[in-house]
């Protein structure tokens, strides 16, 4: 029913820079250090000005004065 028969493998041998698929240069690390650093000294100048800092939004009127309606208890006519 079945049939074994022997297959023959090809094992190709190749070169580390073959195998890593480029040059070996330390280009993209250092354009990757340099961007990830870029990044963090942008955050750290935004957070600084305080361009995350809000005001009050009318939103958080309306939620503060419907907490306020609720603690103080169901209205007379509802």
């Amino acid at each position: 029913m079945y049939e074994t028969g022997s297959k023959e493998e090809s094992v190709t041998h190749v070169t580390t820079t073959e195998a890593r698929g480029g040059s070996r240069t330390r280009a993209t690390r250092n354009i990757l250090t340099i961007s990830l650093l870029l990044i963090v000294i942008i955050l750290a100048v935004a957070l600084g000005f305080g361009f995350f800092e809000t005001g009050q939004s009318g939103a958080d009127n309306v939620n503060t004065e419907n907490a306020a309606q609720q603690s103080a208890g169901p209205s007379p006519g509802g």
